[in-house]
């Protein structure tokens, strides 16, 4: 039903609500628009629409609520829809066209979340095929639950710009330090590595002061000394990251298929390696005896040299946070210090016997491939032509002065100790040159 009001706004709120629906037209004034009209509804509301026909057919394009919408601007409204439709554009048809490409958008778009779910169990997936460690795994894990977590995990992957990515980034800066949030940076850039545009893709890491913390040979001393006071299974963790200079994740999880006891080699496998390839890490003695000692008083069937029944991973947990053994053995050492920066960590041990065997005229590349460093270009297959027993020599000399400081051993005990390393054949060799 049509009734004759005038098109005005004083018209409009002066109407009431109608026991029928029923439509005012746009006409008489010099502004008039042909096919606008306002709907009056029994609700009371008054919705603009604009009506023409199009291809035969009546077409009508609701516009919105008065007074939300001014008569102005419908009619601004209307001249548009009015000329779209001269050009053959059904502005119904482009608004659903619209509304079916936002709904897809929505039924694909992810949240922060879901991508780093995804992103996770592509991870577990390059796992078992070696390209990935289970260690960086579990790096990415707490990295996201600690740092990104409660930042992103909520928004839409599309509604984070470069500009978000940025001021994300900053704010980890402020609370953080500059490791964690360049190792946020290449999370973050990794998750969002197939999505266009990655936010994250123009970001550069911001350059830190490189750690060169090595222990003095008192330091090693007090180190040593303060071992003395822990339980044995400590005593023996710390003595094999500080005389075989492997990463912690790597003596933490080494297991007992690992070590060949009769070659005195620990290979570390591919998947602990962060060079991708296995590492032959040569045994000197003193390791050797620990691996004895452990081995004899082991429980039948154990996985790891260095077992914890409370960690989740079945071995030593990285742990260095106050109150560890860490700690207490580095507090007990002086080792700790209220500047950050000077205390020492656990990888400071690596570092120093690295840094021991090149100060004393040590071959670099044998302790590049003790490390095991991944700057030497060799493939896994060159290990079978390691020569293992150079490397070892090089590390017992090495190692050989570091529990020097805290051993008191004569030259026969050394001695002793080396003829028991020989074989049979070896040993009627020696009675024959003696």
């Amino acid at each position: 039903m049509s009734v004759n009001i005038p098109f005005t706004k004083r018209s409009f709120e002066q109407l009431e609500k109608p026991l029928k629906r029923y439509r005012i037209h746009d006409y008489g004034q010099k502004s008039s628009v042909k096919g606008l009209i306002l709907d009056v509804l029994p609700s009371g509301k008054q919705i603009f629409r604009f009506r023409r026909k199009h291809l035969g057919k009546d077409v009508t394009v609701s516009l919105g609520y008065f007074p939300n919408i001014t008569i102005e601007n419908a009619r601004k409204l209307a001249l548009k829809h009015a000329s779209d439709l001269s050009q053959g554009q059904n502005p119904n048809e482009v608004k659903r066209e619209k509304k079916q490409l936002a709904d897809r958008e929505r039924a694909l778009s992810m949240t922060v979340q879901q991508l780093f779910d995804v992103y996770e169990v592509e991870f577990q997936l390059k796992i078992k095929t070696n390209e990935r460690r289970p260690k960086s795994l579990r790096d990415i894990q707490s990295l996201w639950k600690a740092h990104l977590q409660s930042r992103v995990a909520h928004l839409q992957v599309g509604e984070l710009s470069r500009l978000d990515a940025n001021n994300l980034l900053k704010k980890i800066l402020i609370s953080k330090t500059v490791p964690i949030r360049n190792k946020c940076l290449s999370l973050m850039k990794s998750m969002y590595n197939e999505q266009e545009p990655n936010p994250f893709a123009k970001i550069k890491k911001l350059a830190g002061v490189k750690r060169e913390r090595v222990l003095s040979k008192l330091e090693v001393k007090n180190l040593l000394d303060a071992l003395n006071y822990e339980e044995q299974i400590y005593q023996d963790v710390i003595k094999l990251l500080l005389l075989t200079g492997q990463r912690k994740s790597c003596v933490f999880a080494m297991e007992w298929r690992e070590v060949d006891h009769e070659r005195g080699v620990w290979i570390i496998p591919t998947s602990k390696m962060k060079a991708k390839r296995p590492h032959a890490v040569p045994l000197t003695i003193e390791v050797m005896d620990i691996l004895k000692r452990r081995s004899a008083e082991a429980v039948q069937g154990e996985k790891y040299v260095f077992p914890a029944n409370r960690s989740q991973t079945g071995h030593i947990a990285e742990n260095s946070g106050k109150g560890s053994f860490w700690w207490r053995i580095t507090e007990r050492a002086g080792l700790r210090s209220e500047e950050k920066e000077q205390n020492v960590t656990i990888h400071d041990l690596r570092r120093t016997i690295a840094s021991w065997s090149v100060m004393r005229g040590g071959n670099i590349q044998m302790t590049s491939k003790l490390l095991g460093h991944s700057d030497i270009s060799i493939t896994a297959s060159t290990y079978a032509h390691l020569d293992v027993e150079q490397v070892r020599a090089e590390l017992g000399i090495t190692t050989a002065e570091l529990m020097g400081l805290n051993l008191e051993e004569s030259k026969v005990d050394k001695l002793v100790k080396e003829i028991q390393q020989l074989s049979e054949e070896e040993r009627r060799e020696l009675l024959g040159r003696i």
